[in-house]
């Protein structure tokens, strides 16, 4: 261990490689075969990525697992182990080439949306829904001590709120994914920063968003949408409507959700976000 990292024995196999604590994790897995490593992160997490893999088992990483094409978790494959097979839905190959990323390894198996995925004696499901978080996002289920453990990075974070504007996320997506997931039997939930937790995490983040919409449609039609004031421009007026809303809704969304870390910074923002898929349809 040091400063820079951690690495967490969560049993049957299953580990979690904690990067600057508190800020990215990613789960890996001693299969008897290799070892199967989720979420590279970047060039410097992987080569400390490394260290936390040697210092519990010999095995190599033999297969690299993306959670979604999302840059911050997946540009230290190469940097991790050049010679694994990098595995990831097959949505998520596209967008790579689409983008012309070149610190990105594509991947070179390509995912079904329902998978289980056999690594020797060790098997990880996977259960695509549609988008979510990014276009590519899919759910993991993990073998863990205390019994299977959902990963669903960046959708379900246990004990924070959801990440700013949330970008590249599909509103309606997210609520349709969090429901399907809400279904699998997990005794725990892991992010790609925070966790495990508690299951009802899942749950909770589903209840959050779906009154985030309601609360904000009800907000802009309270407010009359998007009419200007006498003698107010376009652009006065946008500033002005969403500012009230995203005040009035974050109060309105306080009382359940106001012990979440992060709530003052990014509710605020969650709101403006789904003001804009009000306005928009996306």
């Amino acid at each position: 261990m040091t400063n820079l990292w951690t690495v967490e024995n969560l049993g049957e196999g299953t580990y979690v490689f904690r990067w600057r604590p508190g800020f990215y994790a990613s789960i890996f897995a001693v299969t008897g075969s290799g070892v199967v490593a989720t979420d590279p992160i970047d060039e410097t997490a992987a080569a400390s990525y490394r260290e936390a893999i040697a210092s519990v088992t010999s095995e190599p990483v033999r297969w690299i697992l993306y959670s979604h094409d999302h840059r911050d978790h997946i540009t230290g494959a190469r940097a991790l182990s050049p010679d694994a097979d990098v595995i990831a839905h097959h949505s998520v190959g596209p967008w790579l080439a689409a983008r012309a990323d070149r610190n990105i390894a594509a991947p070179t198996r390509h995912l079904g949306d329902e998978e289980t995925l056999e690594f020797g004696r060790y098997s990880i499901e996977l259960h695509h829904y549609g988008p979510n978080h990014s276009r590519t996002n899919s759910a993991f289920v993990f073998p863990a001590g205390t019994g299977p453990m959902l990963l669903f990075v960046d959708l379900v974070e246990p004990g924070v709120a959801p990440y700013r504007e949330l970008p590249d996320t599909d509103i309606i997506g997210s609520i349709r994914s969090l429901r399907a997931a809400s279904e699998l039997e997990c005794r725990t939930v892991m992010g790609g920063h925070r966790g495990p937790g508690d299951p009802a995490w899942v749950t909770g983040y589903l209840a959050y968003f779906e009154e985030l919409v309601e609360r904000t449609e009800a907000a802009f039609r309270r407010g009359g949408g998007q009419n200007p004031l006498p003698g107010e421009d376009g652009i006065a007026m946008t500033e002005r409507f969403r500012d009230e809303v995203c005040r009035a809704v974050t109060e309105e969304l306080r009382p359940g959700y106001g012990s979440w870390r992060g709530f003052d910074a990014w509710v605020p923002k969650n709101v403006d976000r789904v003001l804009g898929y009000v306005i928009t349809g996306n």
